[in-house]
């Protein structure tokens, strides 16, 4: 008898356990996980940004490469990352925003840095126009991935009842 009491315990305590469910900190810390992984790509892309607008030309090619590196670090990271209370939305909307930075890294920087090496005797409204296509192109694709990453983060907070911090 004394037996079936301790498993009728330990049943009802393993129950509620499972019906808790994760607590408002798990899901704070599971955000912010993913975010430190989002920050890493961003912050990268950012010192490439600020080179090109600086006119620091020098290394240009090697920030690219540290992008590539840090976009595909934080992929597989968050790919690793289990999912949270068996949903996948906000690890899937910011695999989407590494996707993202992934094509823009592979073609409207690569094409962009290559505009940047041109000759200056050689630059015209075609070469000028072409950056500006690029940069524009790269801003959009970017933005968008951004606001539903965005949308996602905000969702998510909402469902687990925590406020976004402002970075």
């Amino acid at each position: 008898m004394k037996s079936k009491i301790t498993i009728l315990c330990l049943f009802i305590i393993g129950i509620c356990l499972v019906a808790c469910g994760p607590t408002k900190q798990d899901a704070i810390k599971y955000s912010d996980e993913i975010t430190t992984q989002q920050r890493k790509v961003v912050d990268t892309e950012n010192k490439l940004t600020r080179a090109i607008k600086d006119g620091q030309l020098t290394n240009l090619d090697g920030m690219l490469k540290d992008l590539s590196t840090h976009i595909d670090s934080a992929t597989a990271t968050v790919k690793n990352m289990k999912d949270f209370d068996g949903k996948s939305a906000l690890k899937d909307a910011v695999l989407a925003l590494f996707t993202t930075y992934r094509d823009v890294a592979d073609h409207e920087y690569k094409a962009w840095l290559r505009n940047l090496k041109t000759p200056a005797d050689s630059v015209n409204d075609k070469v000028l126009s072409e950056e500006q296509m690029l940069v524009d192109n790269i801003n959009k694709k970017l933005d968008k991935a951004s606001d539903e990453f965005k949308m996602a983060q905000t969702f998510f907070a909402a469902e687990y009842k925590f406020e976004l911090s402002k970075y």
